[in-house]
């Protein structure tokens, strides 16, 4: 008697597929044919778990942001006391990271005029601040206008993986890394310049 099929299993896998199809070829390059074949399935069994490409093209997204939210999670378990350092998962550190950031790129311009991927993007997005707020909150418990500083602090990933991601010879990891803590120092700067003045006030 066969095992059991994993049905939530072939649809991360399917989603998987996908997404590495995206991040190599682009968009046009995850057809349901190419999944298949690459699974070594048939297009009837993709199409069962994705009704048409655009189904399954969300589910590549998805299952990319996903994935960095699992490294992220596994980082902050190692990184518990430099919470700032956990945010660094959010950069195109390295292979993954780099697919991740691929895949979002191919997506944004989508999401432009596809509402519902728009507020999947506005979802992942506002995850995102949530994990900066966090990090912040963790490493200075004192700090105000957090609202801000997240909303600074993930702005300055965004723009050190996008130049890293079209210029990596120029943006490798460690210079990535170094510019996300010279960025983490100038919030660390402000907020204590802050609490300074609040205090002579």
């Amino acid at each position: 008697m066969p095992p059991p099929v994993d049905h939530d299993e072939k649809r991360r896998a399917i989603a998987r597929i996908a997404a590495d199809l995206i991040a190599e070829r682009g968009l046009e390059a995850a057809t349901i044919r190419q999944v298949a074949a690459i699974a070594g399935y048939s297009t009837t069994v993709v199409t069962h778990y994705f009704a048409n490409k655009r189904a399954m093209l969300l589910a590549a997204y998805r299952h990319a942001a996903q994935s960095t939210q699992e490294r992220f999670d596994k980082l902050a378990e190692a990184c518990a006391a430099d919470p700032l350092s956990r945010l660094e998962i959010l950069l195109p550190l390295d292979d993954e990271g780099r697919r991740a950031w691929r895949v979002y790129f191919q997506f944004w311009p989508m999401a432009d005029h596809d509402p519902e991927l728009a507020e999947e993007q506005r979802w992942w997005s506002a995850n995102a601040l949530s994990l900066a707020r966090s990090a912040l909150c963790q490493a200075y418990p004192a700090i105000d206008d957090i609202e801000r500083k997240a909303a600074m602090a993930l702005s300055a990933l965004q723009g050190i993986a996008m130049q890293a991601l079209f210029d990596p010879e120029n943006w490798p990891a460690s210079r990535q890394q170094d510019m996300w803590q010279a960025q983490a120092s100038l919030l660390l700067k402000e907020q204590n310049m802050t609490t300074s003045g609040e205090r002579t006030g």
